[in-house]
């Protein structure tokens, strides 16, 4: 197990973790290629090594150890962007730059039958975020890109209380190791990191199952540097340190597993996200090395005397709605089906370029192929689409840096496709 994690661990660091969120806001659904071939409607089967994410009661139902590895790659075609009746400041059609992500995932999953004791770990990446626009682009001066980088890491103890009831808790470690906020006027870099915790339960009975997943919130602090790009170079300091946050939302999940008949599996999960951890994006400078004109720097970048700014987002928890199917056509394969409704938490009035986010539906398709007894290949495709996001409520203030440059249509896709292997030993 030592082995699994370091290799893990080298795997997510190599690749980066960079994903364009794929869920609400900038979170991550897809954490699992099987699951993710039923839309990631998991909660209530989670009976493979990804339980360790989905749901770790899960493996009070399963025997002896499982692992898992893979990945999901996102083809990215890059937002387009073009102004409306609303825009303001010289706006122009643009588009973000395409680009193509790998977000590995792995996962292992022990349990003792007899003790009815178990655990399980998870290395993965649940949320991220990477936007590049142009830098001449109509809204440069407030985002050219943004991004963040992170994995997690998720161990987690397992009861089985009874033949029918599971239950686990553990803890949640989060490391953002790139954290970016880019406008023409300066670029800011920063990492941090934080902890959180899990706790969850699953019930069966005969071909009914029912899991109930939570995660808490895990609040980063971000330290990092600002580095000042055009006119800020002439009010004298070039670079400075820099100090935020980041609080990742709490979530609850809920889920309802069925088999009408034997080869055929059918799920249902609601999945609750407090999307409200995400109000504003302060950040504090040290003005005495980065500026000589208060007056200047609260022009460009918003900054108060007191050497901050407060870039308000205020976005609203969501509710997404997932449903998947699973058919077993023969004895070694089985293909998926899956569909998504996720709603965007982001406000009309704050919304940034950064996260050109809005309604999205998704519909996956599945396959699973045993190579042998103890060994399973899976592989995933998905189509993400995002309902056009007609921008209009973007204010006129503040004053001399109207926010109205943002007002536009947004219209963005991502293809997904994902393999992993699975062993049971």
């Amino acid at each position: 197990m030592k082995q699994f994690i370091k290799f893990s661990l080298a795997v997510g660091m190599t690749t980066g973790f960079a994903a364009s969120a794929m869920a609400g806001g900038f979170q991550i659904g897809e954490m699992a290629t099987r699951a993710s071939g039923m839309g990631s409607a998991f909660t209530a089967v989670a009976d493979d090594a990804s339980a360790a994410w989905h749901n770790p009661a899960g493996v009070g139902f399963s025997q002896g150890n499982q692992i898992m590895g893979g990945g999901v790659g996102l083809i990215v075609p890059g937002a387009k962007y073009s102004p409306n009746a609303s825009t303001t400041g010289g706006g122009s059609s643009t588009q973000a730059k395409s680009k193509t992500f790998l977000v590995p995932h792995a996962y292992y999953t022990y349990m003792n039958e007899a003790s009815g004791l178990g655990g399980s770990i998870g290395i993965n990446s649940p949320f991220g975020l990477e936007t590049n626009w142009p830098a001449t682009g109509p809204f440069a001066s407030k985002n050219t890109y943004s991004r963040i980088q992170m994995f997690q890491v998720n161990p987690s103890l397992v009861y089985r209380i009874s033949d029918h009831l599971a239950v686990a808790a553990g803890a949640d470690y989060a490391y953002l190791n790139n954290v970016d906020l880019n406008s023409s006027n300066q670029m800011l870099n920063g990492n941090g990191d934080g902890w959180g915790g899990n706790a969850s339960l699953m019930y069966k009975q005969d071909n009914l199952s029912v899991g109930l997943s939570y995660r808490s919130k895990i609040k980063v602090n971000i330290n990092g540097t600002a580095i000042a790009q055009s006119t800020l170079r002439t009010l004298g300091g070039t670079t400075t340190g820099a100090k935020s946050k980041v609080t990742l939302p709490d979530m609850v999940n809920f889920g309802v597993a069925y088999k009408p008949q034997q080869d055929w599996l059918l799920s249902f999960d609601v999945d609750w996200v407090n999307w409200k951890t995400y109000d504003a994006i302060n950040i504090t400078y040290d003005l005495a090395s980065y500026r000589t004109a208060v007056s200047t720097l609260q022009t460009l970048i918003g900054a108060t005397a007191t050497g901050s700014t407060n870039d308000p987002r205020n976005w609203k928890a969501t509710t997404a709605f997932r449903f998947g199917a699973e058919w077993d056509y023969t004895d070694h394969s089985r293909t998926r089906f899956g569909y998504v409704f996720d709603p965007t938490p982001s406000s009309d009035v704050d919304f940034s370029p950064s996260t050109p986010d809005n309604d999205r539906h998704i519909v996956s398709f599945g396959y699973g192929y045993d190579i042998n007894a103890q060994t399973t290949l899976d592989l995933f495709y998905g189509y993400v689409y995002f309902v056009k996001r007609n921008q209009t409520a973007s204010p006129t203030t503040p004053a001399g840096s109207p926010n109205t440059v943002k007002n536009g249509d947004y219209k963005s896709q991502v293809h997904m496709l994902a393999a992993s292997i699975s062993y049971k030993f």
